[in-house]
């Protein structure tokens, strides 16, 4: 149990154990891993009930981030675009990457893990992209910490699908979007990922620069590129329409 500061009206303690001893205080908040209650000592009871708002001698706090990790340099980023539009060239897919950053030297690196994009062919013979889903690897280099990744919408423009949310919301780190890459310069979209909040980021703020894509693109890199392709979707035949003079309404059982 933590003492009460001194600045408090109501004095706030904290319950670390089970058999913490209840304070004499006639008024107190105790908080707890089940919440803030507001407790009495009064001559008919005592209570305990959950707290309805915070002491008000408490100054207010806005959820923030502010980024302290490095950018992005300016040649990872023309690498990585140059990888993805490779592959939207070769397959019409999404690509993805890591992005690690060495503590000691304090280098920012892209780093290709194997991945595998999911393509729909359309009965015309057309690919749409519909996904990317990558394995983490098991071992980062020595003394590489993941910083984030950055993955491609195509066709697209950048931006943070539900399907991407789903899976940051819950892996702290920075998450970046690269779209249209039929233009020069694609666009960007940047985001990062704490606690399961999401914090949208101008891209200068974590992008060191872009002049234009790099078209020597490794090998190794597009051989870690997995593709899925879907069939043309068979839709069942449609059901004889009904006369132009047929309604319908109410509600059917």
């Amino acid at each position: 149990m933590s003492t009460p500061g001194t600045s408090l009206l109501t004095p706030i303690y904290h319950k670390t154990s089970a058999d913490m001893p209840w304070p004499e205080d006639p008024v107190f908040f105790l908080l707890t891993a089940s919440g803030l209650f507001l407790c009495r000592n009064h001559p008919l009871f005592r209570s305990c009930v959950p707290a309805r708002r915070w002491p008000g001698e408490l100054a207010p706090q806005q959820e923030g981030l502010t980024p302290q990790f490095p950018k992005v340099p300016q040649p990872v980023v023309e690498a990585a675009v140059g990888f993805f539009a490779r592959v939207a060239e070769l397959h019409q897919a999404e690509a993805a990457a890591l992005l690690t950053w060495d503590k000691a030297s304090g280098a920012v690196r892209l780093l290709v893990p194997q991945q595998h994009c999911t393509v729909e062919e359309t009965s015309s013979g057309r690919r749409y992209p519909l996904g990317v889903r990558y394995d983490l690897p098991a071992r980062l280099p020595d003394g590489a910490l993941l910083l984030g990744d950055i993955h491609s919408h195509p066709d697209m423009s950048a931006f943070a699908s539900h399907t991407d949310c789903a899976d940051e919301d819950y892996r702290a780190g920075l998450h970046i979007v690269v779209g249209r890459l039929d233009r020069e310069p694609p666009q960007f979209h940047a985001e990062a990922a704490v606690d399961g909040i999401r914090f949208r980021l101008d891209p200068a703020q974590v992008l060191g620069g872009y002049a234009r894509r790099r078209h020597a693109i490794p090998q190794s890199w597009l051989d870690r590129v997995t593709i899925k392709l879907l069939p043309p979707i068979k839709w069942p035949p449609l059901a004889p329409a009904k006369p132009a003079n047929s309604y319908e309404r109410g509600y059917k059982r």
